[in-house]
């Protein structure tokens, strides 16, 4: 379309604009990174924490951007600039609202394709990966072709690309949904994070399902207190975003405050405590997973998942709930539920052969409560010792280390305090602030190098006994002062246990 009528979508910018030239420009596409500007692109300087990206109008415009949205202060630097004496000054536009004016764009450059989508998004600490992912599953399995958007990655058939964010920023994400509705997906299933709704990523989508799963210590790096952390989240769940159904963990103190705000009819919850609109019974717990009955709104089932844990218990009645509301059915539902075996970095076991006389499980909990939910649900599957091999990320929370390092020492039968991700921080200082929550009594074994740390742990394990490397799941890198090392938890394991078993 002309960027004349693009603009029209801008709240508050509904006036007659200057008469431009560049207004009669078609717009052939929408960037907010100044180096990857084309011909013919729409630029939209987004602030950041520390530069604004409108400053960088001279940059896109000298690539061929037609005009550029900025922020009132960067249009009024810009507004300094020589190039503004000329005859033929460049076309900057200034929005209030930066975040509303990158979402309105970009929903309308691509048609509106959350609108003709049905979304599901689930927020929450944890649990995200894992329902998103078995949701996707049901819906497949019911033959509905499903866009999968997420910290993995983003996919849907004949289509699959590495996430750089687990909720894309409003441009990158418009275009994902527009290509999968054109590859003819009917729907739509998100992790939104809680970065992505406080950074209004997501504006513009409209979800059929919304999830929330918990809400434990994270990201307090970003959000000034847990409360702000939840303020965050519970927006997926108001007028903006939530035009169906939200399903809800009854089990979470966070989960409660969202049920309260809901009217009754606009809520389905969940529990593996008590009951409540889904939840089970007459669970039987076994080494090849969990069984029971299932009660629903729609009616109880008996059910089978090779799934582990409590955790996942949980996730599974997320997912499900998400389906009934989807129009899935019961029966379809848990006929399915056996064939989900997991996602990539979950709970996954690591094995080289089928005599393999240790478990070795790699787990992307990086949280006290994910951590405390790993090492509980591995409890009952290793008949030795326990050996948890686990680290914390620079630059991030710091809060976190010690209740990490206390919960790690509480539950495991040994330590192995290594490093996770040290970013820019000073990799020794991490491992003492986890140290620092060790009760004195336990004399946990230190190894700043990660990759030493599993193969010990693996190597020193002795029959019946499970190691479980916790902290970075399915990444398959390490980030080092600020270099990316491909590194990969599972690989490492692989290569220690071919050693150890020859």
């Amino acid at each position: 379309m002309q960027l004349r009528e693009l603009l029209t979508k801008l709240p508050g910018m509904r006036e007659t604009f200057p008469d431009h030239p560049a207004l009669n420009a078609e717009v052939k596409g929408l960037t907010t990174n100044s180096l990857s500007c084309q011909a013919g692109d729409l630029f939209i300087g987004m602030p950041g924490t520390r530069v604004d990206g409108g400053d960088f109008w001279q940059s896109a415009i000298a690539a061929g951007a037609i005009a550029a949205i900025v922020s009132p202060e960067a249009a009024n630097r810009a507004m300094s600039d020589p190039a503004f004496q000329s005859d033929q000054p460049p076309l900057i536009i200034s929005a209030i609202d930066m975040a509303q004016a990158c979402a309105s764009l970009a929903t309308a450059f691509y048609d509106f394709p959350a609108q003709k989508l049905k979304l599901v998004g689930v927020t929450g600490t944890n649990g995200k990966t894992t329902t998103t992912h078995l949701i996707e599953y049901l819906l497949e399995r019911s033959h509905k072709d499903t866009a999968l958007l997420g910290t993995l990655y983003t996919r849907w058939k004949g289509f699959q690309q590495t996430a750089l964010h687990t909720t894309p920023f409003p441009v990158e994400l418009q275009h994902q949904l527009a290509s999968a509705l054109h590859a003819g997906c009917e729907f739509g299933v998100m992790e939104v994070s809680s970065h992505a709704l406080a950074q209004g990523r997501v504006l513009g989508c409209e979800f059929a399902v919304t999830v929330f799963t918990n809400l434990t210590q994270d990201h307090l790096d970003f959000h000034r207190d847990m409360e702000d952390y939840f303020a965050a989240k519970a927006l997926l769940f108001g007028v903006d975003y939530l035009k169906g159904k939200a399903i809800v963990n009854l089990d979470d103190a966070y989960g409660q405050k969202i049920v309260d705000r809901l009217t009754r009819e606009s809520v389905w919850t969940y529990s593996t405590q008590q009951q409540a609109d889904l939840w089970t019974s007459d669970l039987n717990y076994e080494s090849d997973g969990v069984s029971g009955t299932l009660h629903t709104p729609m009616g109880d089932a008996a059910f089978k998942s090779p799934l582990v844990g409590q955790f996942n218990l949980a996730n599974l009645l997320a997912a499900v709930g998400a389906g009934l509301q989807l129009g899935l059915e019961l029966s379809t539902i848990v006929e399915a539920l056996p064939g989900f075996t997991g996602v990539p970095g979950r709970m996954e076991q690591v094995q080289v052969k089928p005599d393999q006389d240790i478990s070795v499980i790699v787990d992307y909990a990086h949280t006290p409560d994910s951590l405390e939910n790993m090492l509980k649900a591995s409890r009952p599957f290793i008949s030795g010792q326990m050996i948890c091999v686990f680290g914390c990320g620079g630059d991030r929370d710091r809060t976190k280390r010690p209740k990490m390092g206390n919960i790690a020492a509480t539950l495991a039968d040994q330590v192995i305090v290594t490093s996770d991700n040290p970013r820019t921080e000073n990799p020794e200082q991490i491992l003492e602030d986890v140290v620092a929550g060790i009760p004195t009594s336990v004399n946990p074994t230190v190894i700043g190098d990660r990759a030493t740390a599993i193969r010990t742990a693996i190597l020193q394990a002795k029959p019946g006994d499970g190691v479980l490397i916790a902290g970075k799941g399915h990444e398959d890198y390490q980030i080092l002062g600020t270099e990316k090392i491909h590194f990969d938890d599972r690989e490492q394991a692989r290569m220690a246990l071919s050693d150890r078993l020859g």
